[in-house]
């Protein structure tokens, strides 16, 4: 039996799992009783002992300009997105963080965009939540990748007050030596001034149970944090390893899968350091596919996991199938 036969018979049963989530949800529905929101996607898959839950906290679109990808021309960038059977006019960027269930303990990584005014397509995280039986009250750890907004935003509610009040929060220690430094403030460009205050703001006082982190330090039992730096300061991946079995969660290092995992010598503008990022993305791609890891990148849409092979100059995403 090939490991990868081995795999596939391992997330079957998770697989049957999350497809019956959604028919109860939609069963339930039809007969007009309490349910989790059926426009809310679940999906379960299993990494050995370990249980694995993308949440979804929703999406945004902006126009497809020249210079979302810093370094090809915009003719280059529009025939990826043709490729991929996508219109050339929009960027429709996902955010999916990722809840895990690992002896007995509940550990969310990044929280999303956090509350929104209004009617918003962002901000769906703890309804996401609901969706899997999952309050935030139930979540032991909160592991954060790195202090962008759209990682951050959702440890505290719209009062101010933690989202997840019983969560031990864990973040990078070179993203808190960075973003919460004034004089980094000081020298920092005019346009991420906003990302500093919002990180300040978010870390300030003793609530959270912040505890910070480094690169090799075990975060709970098989789950592991690996240096992942270059789209920002201190950012961070996750090796997780039940048995034989193994996830890599790349976090931010590969933005859109059709972009960034095809061309991983591509820059999103978002990078902070593009060459370390570049370095950093070959890395881990080479990593997932040399170990045949299950592979989840935050912004891979729903569900945000497969395995990644090697393809030309570049990698290739396999999504693990959506149950019927």
């Amino acid at each position: 039996m090939t490991d990868l036969t081995r795999r596939a018979m391992l997330a079957a049963p998770a697989i049957v799992g999350a497809a019956a989530t959604l028919t109860t949800a939609r069963a339930a529905q039809a007969q007009g009783t309490t349910a989790p929101d059926p426009a809310i996607p679940t999906f379960r898959y299993r990494i050995g002992e370990i249980d694995v839950f993308p949440v979804y906290d929703g999406l945004r679109a902006f126009p497809l300009q020249d210079g979302f990808v810093t370094n090809a021309p915009l003719e280059e960038v529009e025939a990826a997105f043709t490729a991929d059977m996508r219109a050339t006019d929009a960027i429709e960027n996902p955010f999916t963080a990722t809840l895990l269930r690992i002896g007995g303990r509940t550990i969310l990584v990044d929280t999303g965009n956090g509350p929104q005014e209004g009617e918003s397509p962002v901000g769906r995280l703890v309804a996401g939540l609901a969706a899997i039986g999952v309050a935030p009250g139930d979540v032991d750890t909160v592991v954060i990748s790195h202090f962008h907004g759209d990682h951050i935003s959702g440890l505290r509610g719209a009062d101010g007050a933690p989202i997840f009040p019983n969560a031990e929060t864990l973040v990078p220690e070179g993203e808190a030596a960075y973003w919460l430094d004034e004089g980094e403030m000081s020298r920092a460009p005019e346009g991420r001034r906003a990302g500093f205050e919002r990180a300040q703001a978010i870390f300030a006082g003793e609530d959270l149970g912040m505890r910070t982190y480094a690169g090799g330090d075990e975060l709970a039992p098989g789950m592991v944090a690996v240096d992942a730096h270059g789209h920002s300061p201190g950012h961070m991946a996750f090796r997780v390893q039940s048995g034989g079995d193994g996830l890599l969660l790349i976090s931010d290092a590969a933005h859109l899968p059709f972009l960034f995992v095809a061309n991983p010598d591509w820059s999103v503008r978002f990078d902070m350091d593009p060459q370390m990022a570049r370095e950093t993305r070959r890395r881990l791609l080479d990593e997932a596919a040399a170990d045949r890891l299950m592979v989840a990148g935050y912004h891979w849409g729903f569900p945000n996991v497969g395995h990644v092979r090697q393809a030309g100059g570049g990698f290739e995403l396999v999504r693990i199938p959506w149950p019927a």
